[in-house]
């Protein structure tokens, strides 16, 4: 019988995610009482941050943010559409949500100089379908950023 080591390993192999895919990670209300950030910080609220898709699987995701978030921390993430689809009162964009789950913080890592962490995040409870909608989100990400001039949404070329 194999003897387990305890240690977290990765279940699955991510996909990286090569253009700039805009995510919203808001911390749960449980955790929302020890957990905040400041008005003065770059945090889109005192519970929600902004930062960047790295890579995803069906097991979890990488974030890179500006603030630090603590390990074992609880929240939510949006993947969000990069295409604006309204204009808000303020004149900032509306932006469509792609992808939401549950996520819980496991990694978490001071990447420069600047205020900069890679956090590693996992899926918590993931439904049976999170591969068909992780590979759905994935056609979705390759088709925002598909160059101009191919074919799709994005149209033809300017000369």
């Amino acid at each position: 019988m194999p003897r387990k080591s305890g240690l977290t390993v990765r279940q699955h192999e991510r996909e990286g995610i090569a253009a700039p895919v805009p995510v919203e990670f808001s911390i749960c209300s449980e955790h929302s009482t020890q957990l905040h950030f400041s008005p003065r910080s770059s945090a889109m609220s005192a519970h929600g941050i902004r930062g960047r898709a790295t890579d995803i699987s069906s097991g979890g995701m990488g974030l890179e943010c500006r603030q630090f978030v603590p390990r074992m921390s609880e929240g939510t993430v949006r993947i969000l559409v990069p295409d604006p689809i309204a204009v808000g009162p303020d004149g900032s964009p509306v932006l469509e949500v792609g992808f939401e789950h549950r996520v819980k913080v496991r990694r978490v890592y001071l990447t420069g100089r600047e205020p900069t962490y890679a956090l590693g995040l996992a899926f918590v409870n993931p439904a049976a379908d999170i591969d068909q909608r992780v590979t759905a989100l994935l056609k979705r990400i390759h088709a925002w950023h598909e160059p101009l001039g191919q074919s799709g949404a994005k149209g033809a070329a300017n000369a």
